[in-house]
């Protein structure tokens, strides 16, 4: 057999051993935002979910939030408090509260339906290594017939795990996202 021809039976071989092992979906990956810019992001806001409810689960979790930053000011980093409770979702792990343990990023954008987008490190019951992301629109609707706000959040334990995630308008409640405009 020639040289190529060896090539090629190995580079089959190869190719026949990676179908063979098996595929495993990539986490879904957080935009890397890391910029503190000034914010305020306050309000307490219940998203329901139908398409995550069933008779044993409500397709719902409530948002509290009263959080800051100003890296001009003060230390540069976020304070303040992050609550996510009563999650009851059918395919969630956490069926239970999310508490912030620490805020590491606040970024905020936009004029119109302001957003603001906030990760850190969390506590729920039997999760290890809780990480969250959160995202909230403030559409800033003051009538029934406007966009609601939107929440969004995902957590993560240690390994990398979904645990819990949703997102979806509000049923009832208000955030209000005050950014910096750019």
């Amino acid at each position: 057999m020639g040289r190529r021809a060896m090539i090629a039976v190995v580079a089959l071989w190869i190719l026949w051993l990676g179908a063979l092992i098996p595929a495993h979906a990539q986490q879904p990956q957080i935009p890397p935002l890391q910029v503190c810019n000034i914010t305020k992001v306050e309000g307490s806001a219940v998203v329901r979910i139908v398409s995550r409810s069933d008779p044993s689960h409500t397709g719902m979790f409530k948002v509290g939030v009263n959080l800051t930053c100003d890296p001009r000011g003060g230390t540069g980093y976020p304070a303040g408090t992050l609550t996510i409770t009563g999650i009851s979702m059918t395919d969630s792990t956490i069926q239970a509260d999310i508490t912030s343990m620490t805020v590491e990023q606040i970024t905020s954008t936009g004029r119109a339906s302001p957003t603001v987008y906030l990760n850190g490190r969390c506590k729920a019951a039997q999760v290890r290594g809780c990480r969250y992301w959160l995202m909230l629109v403030d559409n800033q609707s003051s009538n029934q017939e406007g966009t609601p706000d939107v929440i969004g959040f995902l957590v993560f334990n240690a390994l990398g795990q979904r645990m819990a995630y949703g997102t979806g308008p509000v049923l009832e409640g208000d955030i209000t996202v005050a950014p910096t405009v750019n």
